[in-house]
């Protein structure tokens, strides 16, 4: 019995220090309920993309009528599907939003939907969701709980998509003549996208995919 007890201690613990090591998916929200968590989320996404489509339509999107505030401006759904139908996205990338948007409305309308396997057992597209969300972000660890996998996949998944918007951006900039690749340039971007915690790690993301994206040094 004495064994079998310790053996249990020494799991729970385990599992809490793994927890600790992956505690940088709450960088971005605090939010302990995972509706709260995911919607928080998803607001700065929508921005995100509301500034991307801004930048690349040359338009001051919080003054348009189609993309800024106002009660006849377009969804975020309507919105990401813009960004889908750009030339030159990576089909990983589209997949990705995908992902993400089924995750934020399921959240945002269905009340019974609390965690993420009431997500995925919410019908197809919520099953197609998690076979995309383990072929992505793979964690191969029985000590984490099916609850935190899922919320760092979603979290890895939120970074994925600020990286590849704010890469648009830069391409875009780039391509109409900003060739300067400083620091302090990309910070002005990012401090215009949110600045959110971690934004020196999206930052340095975006800017390497840029770089590759337009072949350049």
């Amino acid at each position: 019995m004495k064994n079998n007890e310790q053996g249990e201690e020494q799991t729970i613990k385990l599992a809490e220090d793994m927890e600790k090591s992956f505690s940088y998916v709450n960088d971005f929200s605090k939010a302990t309920n995972l509706r709260l968590y995911i919607l928080e989320h998803s607001l700065h996404v929508e921005e995100l993309v509301s500034t991307a489509l801004g930048y690349i339509l040359e338009i001051d999107w919080k003054k348009s009528k189609s993309f800024g505030y106002s009660s006849v401006s377009l969804s975020f759904n309507q919105k990401a599907l813009i960004i889908q139908d750009l030339k030159g996205l990576d089909k990983n990338d589209i997949e990705k939003l995908s992902c993400f948007m089924a995750i934020r409305n399921k959240f945002a309308h269905v009340k019974s939907v609390n965690t993420f396997e009431d997500f995925f057992n919410s019908g197809k597209n919520g099953s197609d969701v998690k076979k995309s969300l383990i072929k992505f972000y793979p964690i191969e660890n029985s000590i984490i709980d099916d609850d935190l996998k899922f919320k760092i996949s979603f979290f890895r998944l939120f970074l994925d998509i600020c990286t590849f918007l704010l890469s648009k951006v830069l391409k875009h900039e780039y391509e109409r003549g900003r060739k300067d690749f400083s620091k302090e340039y990309f910070s002005s971007i990012l401090t215009e996208l949110g600045n959110i915690e971690v934004g020196e790690e999206i930052l340095k993301r975006a800017l390497t995919r840029t770089k590759v994206n337009l072949n350049i040094d």
